[in-house]
């Protein structure tokens, strides 16, 4: 069984991303590449953002 956020992080089209989650100083998303093969973590704050975990999709 499969938990909501795998399968919203299943169902990324290539370009597209979600957000995971986050406050007023940060939010961590996870984002699909443009030719689909990657999926990104990052973490975006007011200085900046850090791909901080990338895995083959």
């Amino acid at each position: 069984m499969t938990s909501p956020l795998d399968q919203q992080i299943n169902a990324l089209k290539p370009g597209q991303e979600i957000k995971i989650s986050g406050d007023k100083t940060i939010l961590v998303t996870a984002e699909r590449s443009g030719n689909g093969l990657w999926l990104r973590f990052v973490r975006h704050t007011a200085n900046g953002f850090q791909v901080f975990k990338t895995s083959r999709f």
